[in-house]
């Protein structure tokens, strides 16, 4: 099932669990906060990434994975559909970084904070880390797209990753992109 047929986000972007149930922005981020009041006494990582699989068309699945550690995690995904196959693989992962960039925009300042906050309040707890996933790595074809990948990801709140620590590009947002 495809749930949107673009690569931008917004506040009323559909997203939905893996229970399938649909959200919306505001309300995956509501989770995300209810889901760490739950237990403020742990650490947390907060990942978003992006894969995608080409075929006729080409689907994208946006993902934002919320890891309590050592404790269970929640995600929440966004699968979008561009109605061409998209062969050229720099302009595959250039969409896909893209996506993520995009959905990384609305954890803004205010959005970071409130989520600090929570686990800020109790001095036991190691605090939130925000990581974005690229699906790139330094065994394959991706290798020579790691510098301008990493690159266009600097800057934001969250912390670069690629194979094999990107999981939630290369694997859970991978799971999502086959069933079409």
């Amino acid at each position: 099932m495809v749930l949107g047929n673009t690569l931008c986000f917004d506040e009323n972007t559909t997203f939905r669990n893996l229970k399938n149930e649909t959200f919306s922005f505001e309300g995956v981020f509501e989770a995300i906060l209810d889901f760490m009041k739950a237990d403020t006494e742990s650490s947390y990582k907060i990942s978003v990434g992006t894969d995608s699989q080409v075929s006729t068309s080409s689907v994208f699945v946006t993902c934002i994975h919320v890891h309590r550690i050592g404790k269970g995690a929640i995600g929440f995904l966004h699968k979008s559909e561009v109605k061409r196959p998209i062969r050229n693989l720099r302009e595959k992962i250039y969409l896909e970084t893209c996506a993520s960039l995009q959905l990384a925009y609305l954890f803004d300042d205010d959005r970071i904070k409130r989520i600090c906050n929570i686990v800020g309040k109790n001095e036991r707890s190691k605090a939130v880390d925000f990581e974005f996933h690229i699906d790139v790595g330094t065994k394959g074809q991706t290798k020579g797209l790691i510098s301008e990948m990493v690159g266009m990801v600097k800057g934001l709140s969250f912390v670069p990753k690629i194979k094999p620590d990107s999981f939630c590009a290369s694997s859970f947002a991978d799971r999502f992109t086959k069933a079409i």
